[in-house]
């Protein structure tokens, strides 16, 4: 198992009591453990945890006036292999879907499939039902959806990104969740804290990262644009219809963002971080070269044009 340190620290500055909710612990999941876990605020108060409609665990918070601080860390153990792949998992049909799931095949806020039905049909409808058709979804998504990190609007939906053809996680995420449920294939929209295993380093600061999630037989399986290969060390955060249903912080007033950082790192028995990014393998070594040959004789010059 891995072990993983994750977490995130939050500022905050307001200038009136805020009520806040707040998603930032993992809830139960087959695919982790929380060891132990801690929160820490200052200039706050901390009310109770609840669990909303999704399973998320909310926690209440009201922000004071002036400067907070939220800190939440936790160790959570992790199994070495990656994300797992069912490409045998057909898509079950309406008819037999259970209750729970129906609600993740009809409109939401930010994944309008009912306005990209055309689309949608135009684009995968040849291609085989079940897990074919979401994989043609995601990939297609990853090629022709240009990721550009803080590039996207807050109001931004599945068809705003289809319409500028570029995005953040969550942006493509949307999309890839509204172009299954107009298969009326069950697709939700998942947060984890995603550690960098067994990947290149990108250069870029941890965040929350979000992706598609659907439900195919056997269950729900991950479909993530953002790098289409499984990925090892997924600590799945939060879930619902969209961002809506799985924004880790929803303020009600006005308290402005002034601190963020997220961390999700590998680390051994003693607590000290481990680096397992992938390294770039290093060009062979050619050996000296043999002397250039010097000709007896010289043909013809080279031809300016071509020089």
């Amino acid at each position: 198992m891995y072990q993983i340190r994750i977490g995130c620290q939050l500022g905050y500055r307001a200038a009136t009591p805020t009520p806040s909710v707040f998603i930032l612990a993992p809830q139960a999941h087959a695919r982790h453990m929380i060891v132990r876990e801690a929160l820490e605020t200052t200039g706050a108060s901390v009310g109770n945890e609840y669990r909303d409609l999704f399973g998320n665990r909310c926690r209440r918070i009201t922000i004071a006036p002036g400067e907070c601080n939220l800190r939440y860390e936790a160790l959570a153990c992790v199994p070495h292999h990656a994300d797992e792949v069912r490409p045998e998992a057909r898509q079950v049909p309406p008819a037999e879907l259970p209750p729970e799931v129906l609600r993740f095949t009809l409109p939401s806020r930010y994944a309008e499939n009912d306005k990209l039905l055309g689309f949608a049909w135009e684009t995968f409808s040849k291609v085989p039902t079940g897990f074919l058709r979401a994989q043609a979804i995601n990939e297609w998504v990853h090629k022709n959806i240009e990721y550009r990190r803080g590039s996207s609007r807050p109001d931004w939906s599945a068809t705003d990104v289809l319409a500028h053809r570029y995005g953040v996680c969550r942006d493509r995420a949307h999309l890839v969740i509204a172009l299954c449920r107009a298969f009326n294939m069950p697709a939700r929209y998942a947060v984890s804290y995603l550690p960098d295993i067994d990947v290149p380093e990108d250069g870029l600061a941890m965040d929350f990262h979000a992706y598609a999630e659907v439900w195919l037989e056997g269950g729900w399986q991950i479909f993530d644009p953002q790098q289409l290969a499984p990925r090892k060390g997924r600590i799945f955060l939060a879930s619902g219809l969209d961002a809506a249903d799985a924004a880790f912080a929803t303020l009600y007033g006005p308290a402005f963002l002034t601190k963020f950082s997220v961390f999700a790192d590998p680390v051994n028995e003693k607590g000290e971080k481990l680096d397992l990014r992938l390294r770039p393998t290093p060009a062979p070594s050619v050996g000296a070269l043999p002397p250039p040959i010097t000709p007896s004789v010289v043909v013809a010059s080279a031809s300016p044009a071509f020089v």
